[in-house]
């Protein structure tokens, strides 16, 4: 297809933009919320990570549907639905309608990846390192807007304008993308219902599990919930590969380049969803900083994401994709327990100054592997099936919801060092992962080896 110009482009990048957007703008007035709604620092996790489970649970019938119904059409009604759930938001009169609406924006928000992909690969597949840079960035400038946005907004006018002014940004994209975006060739995907149905209870279960164990919930439950999720995606394997309509071949998904590049995908979500909720609980529980100002020093990590990115894409041309997402890994498995150790300084001058120079530091990380990882993902034989990059990005949802979990679950120890640690130790599995093994093997028209 040829490509309709810059405006679609940007547009379609805004909506990425958008969809980050939507889960981070909570952060910096996350304690004000919780001082209005009378809810522990356990409680106000779930306001986030709802929406993230949402996201989970919903990401692989979104990329059917998108593929189904044309995915200009669905994101464009995904849009309106999270501004109507931005609404309900707004006017929330306790933690748990609250805790709704924010799944509902969830549900919203599964279909941006997919949607955004599909479209980015139908009509510029001839620049596709460049606009999955592009697409990292973008999602970089969300972390980047959402924590000063939220907590500029916050201090102005209360945190539930924080969502009015969501809702508009919404309702506006949506206009822009009916209006300039062209729409993309809908699919017959086949729908196994057996297969989407095992597919979701398995990794809802999984993360359902962790956020039930990490709101207080009893361990029993929680494990037991783990247990039929895991007995879910065995179920699940079995259908997929007796099954001549499964969804995706599985095969498609255990090939070198798209299983490593979705395990990459997963790492840096949830260590991003570690930095972003435990930081400025940390600040402003125990410094007394204001969403505003906690806004500003989680602006290092997200200014750094969307700069890395496209530097990523620049320099993975000169040592390989391959070897920039080695060294953002690496990264990762420092820089989390680093933060740990600043942020324990006996002075705030020294934690908050050491925790902005950390926060850059990994989110130069996460921008690298995020671009690295869309791009490989994007080059991979599954990207050609919309519920194949639901599945990714369904993978992409928990990792961030294993972070917010994470912290729910841990940082009621006061222990920095097992908050931090956790995604530390992740990251060096994952980096584990990806060094075993040569290279995938390449695709035609590929002039270097990918993750």
């Amino acid at each position: 297809m040829t490509a309709p110009g810059r405006l679609p482009y940007v547009v379609l990048l805004s909506c990425t933009t958008l969809g980050t957007l939507s889960s981070t703008i909570i952060t910096a007035p996350i304690n004000a919320i919780a001082a209005d709604l009378d809810a522990s620092a356990r409680e106000i996790v779930f306001a986030v990570s709802s929406f993230t489970l949402a996201m989970v649970l919903f990401a692989p019938l979104a990329g059917w549907l998108g593929e189904r119904f044309g995915a200009r059409h669905f994101l464009a009604a995904s849009l309106v639905l999270m501004a109507l759930a931005g609404i309900g938001a707004a006017l929330s009169p306790d933690l748990w309608v609250l805790v709704l609406m924010r799944a509902l924006q969830g549900v919203a928000c599964s279909a941006v990846p997919a949607a955004v992909q599909q479209t980015l690969g139908a009509f510029w597949s001839h620049r596709r390192a460049r606009v999955m840079a592009a697409w990292a960035s973008a999602i970089g400038v969300g972390q980047a807007l959402g924590p000063p946005l939220g907590g500029l907004v916050a201090d102005l006018a209360g945190w539930r304008a924080v969502f009015v002014t969501h809702a508009v940004l919404s309702g506006s994209l949506a206009v822009l993308l009916t209006l300039f975006v062209p729409a993309v060739h809908r699919g017959r995907p086949p729908m196994h219902v057996a297969g989407m149905l095992t597919l979701v209870l398995g990794v809802g279960g999984l993360v359902g599990g962790l956020t039930w164990a990490g709101q207080g919930g009893a361990a029993l439950a929680a494990a037991a919930v783990s247990v039929a999720g895991a007995g879910a995606l065995a179920v699940h394997a079995q259908v997929a590969r007796r099954n001549p309509r499964a969804l995706v071949d599985p095969r498609l998904l255990v090939e070198k380049r798209y299983l490593r590049s979705t395990a990459s995908a997963g790492t840096v979500m949830a260590c991003l969803g570690v930095m972003i909720v435990a930081t400025p609980l940390y600040l402003g529980r125990q410094f007394g900083m204001s969403p505003s100002q906690i806004g500003l020093v989680t602006l290092a990590l997200a200014a750094a994401m969307a700069l890395s990115a496209p530097l990523s894409s620049r320099l993975g041309d000169r040592i390989t994709p391959r070897r920039v997402l080695h060294v953002g890994l690496a990264g990762l498995a420092v820089g989390p327990l680093a933060t740990a150790v600043v942020l324990a300084a006996p002075t705030r001058s020294v934690a908050v100054g050491g925790a902005v120079l950390l926060l850059a530091l990994t989110g130069c990380a996460i921008g690298a592997v995020q671009a690295v990882s869309g791009f490989g993902v994007m080059r991979s034989q599954a990207a050609a099936h919309g519920t194949a990059l639901g599945i990714h990005n369904m993978m992409r949802f928990a990792g961030l919801a294993v972070g917010y979990a994470w912290v729910s679950l841990s940082y009621p120890t006061g222990q920095l060092a097992l908050v931090y640690g956790g995604p530390t130790l992740l990251a060096g599995s994952t980096l584990a992962l990806v060094l075993i093994g040569p290279p995938a093997a390449p695709l035609p028209g590929d002039e270097i080896a990918l993750a």
